[in-house]
């Protein structure tokens, strides 16, 4: 078996290393102060992204972008993990690919070239499951009536637009709205939520095939799930590292903490648990790149990724504020900016059903 990553891609990680460390980790402490980044900060991220060649470099070759392969993508979504910045690289939600007709022009174009970005709303506050949403696309002649109440996978701005998914009479459908819509209200509080109150637009707004919404979504989801894993493999180790780091320089009745064995045994099992979910992805990742089924390896990534995410936030915040989680402690405010725990918990139950419906299969096969 080889383990070695190709040349180009470990000379990319290494770039994307000192990347990390020299322009966005110097932004955190302020980033986390303000919730926001100086536009020219962003520029300057953006710069530097393109600079390395990797701005669009996950976006399929048809569509302009570099067409990466899965286990470099992985290797950039690790490295990107070590950083509570976000740092935007040219990937835009896989639903958008389905623009056609003036809705390239107007929507696709300009997100793949990052002058607007598609913000996702799918998720409903009262549940994040499929089964819980209730805003609903009403037909009404040429056009469509959203009613509803959506959470946002980030803040939009002015010229950003937003990709709605509605149950319409054909099922969940996806839906381009701009963010300055009439009947249209963005709140930036508890994660940011979109109103839909009697929002008309017209049925050409509709993104793909109605009702097919979801189903195209799951049809990249292996891949996603993957990289996902990546980024949460970066996370806990910037996470481990944090935690090395307070236990050897705090020090607490006459001794550093990193001498107590409570410590030492929390530290040991974090770096354990990351390492194994290291290789998962990897194979993952590998499988993904030489054509092999990946439902199972993807839904054991995501399980594995996600469990450990969550296990790492309480042992950390844990050496950082004593014998009980302290849900105010930087660190898992940090995780938080990147990850729901509710969305990251049906994440859990979706992956846990798909590995026990795959494992349930095989001993029937048997």
């Amino acid at each position: 078996m080889d383990f070695d990553f190709p040349t180009d891609t470990l000379m990319l990680r290494d770039i994307l290393r000192r990347f990390v460390q020299k322009e966005a980790r110097p932004l955190e402490m302020k980033y986390f102060n303000t919730g926001r980044l100086e536009p020219e900060e962003q520029a300057r991220l953006r710069s530097a992204i393109e600079q390395m060649g990797l701005w669009g470099a996950t976006v399929p070759e048809r569509f302009g972008g570099g067409g990466l392969d899965t286990l470099t993508a992985c290797v950039i979504e690790e490295e990107l993990g070590g950083t509570f910045i976000p740092v935007e690289l040219g990937d835009v939600p896989a639903l958008l690919y389905a623009c056609t007709g003036e809705q390239v022009g107007r929507f696709l174009e300009p997100a793949l070239a990052g002058k607007r970005r598609a913000i996702l709303a799918a998720r409903e506050p009262e549940g994040v499951r499929p089964e819980a949403w209730t805003t609903i696309a009403v037909p009404e002649g040429e056009h469509l009536r959203l009613k509803g109440t959506k959470v946002l996978s980030a803040a939009p701005g002015s010229n950003d637009f937003l990709i709605v998914l509605a149950k319409a009479p054909a099922g969940f459908t996806a839906i381009l709205v701009e963010s300055s819509h009439p009947g249209l209200t963005i709140s930036n509080q508890t994660g940011g939520t979109a109103t839909l109150q009697d929002v008309l637009v017209e049925k050409d707004a509709i993104l793909g095939e109605p009702g097919k919404s979801l189903a195209s979504a799951s049809a990249e989801g292996p891949r996603v799930w993957i990289r996902t894993g990546a980024r949460y493999v970066g996370i806990v180790q910037r996470l481990l590292t944090m935690a090395a780091d307070h236990a050897r320089d705090w020090v607490s009745l006459g001794a550093p903490l990193s001498v107590r064995p409570a410590v030492q045994r929390q530290l040991a099992e974090i770096s354990v648990e990351l390492e194994s979910a290291r290789w998962l992805v990897y194979h993952a990742a590998w499988l993904a790149d030489k054509g092999q089924p990946i439902r199972l390896p993807a839904a054991q990534v995501r399980l594995a990724t996600g469990q450990m995410l969550q296990r790492a936030i309480d042992r950390v915040t844990t050496i950082f504020g004593g014998p009980a989680p302290a849900p105010n402690l930087l660190p898992q405010r940090m995780v938080r900016s990147q990850v729901s725990p509710e969305a990251l918990e049906v994440a859990l139950e979706y992956a846990r059903a798909s590995v026990a419906a795959e494992v349930l299969a095989a001993g029937t096969e048997k």
